[in-house]
């Protein structure tokens, strides 16, 4: 369980970096690309938080599960580094969409 746990810690802090770097695309905008910062600052700023949650929650009930029910807990594990993905990829999107772009 523990070799999970430091993975999807692991897999969270790459997702922030990647989210993060890309944040760069606004340094293009100007008159010739007009920029939403409020959809980039709520992508780059947004989603350690949420990364930080779910890596918690899944952490959590990845101890208590087998704990209290006797049962594996890398569904739990593949679970939250499956959601992690999933608010990357959306975070990427909305910064991508917020820098011009689409």
């Amino acid at each position: 369980m523990l070799p999970g746990v430091v993975l999807h810690l692991l897999a969270s802090v790459a997702a922030w970096t990647f989210v993060q770097v890309n944040g760069l695309m606004v340094a293009g905008c100007g008159s010739d690309r007009s920029c939403d910062f409020v959809l980039t600052d709520a992508a780059v700023n947004g989603v350690q938080p949420a990364l930080i949650v779910v890596w918690a929650i899944t952490t959590a009930l990845a101890i208590a599960r087998p704990l209290a029910w006797g049962r594996s807990p890398w569904p739990v594990l593949g679970a939250g580094i499956g959601v992690s993905a999933v608010l990357t990829v959306a975070a990427y999107m909305v910064l991508r969409a917020g820098a011009g772009v689409f």
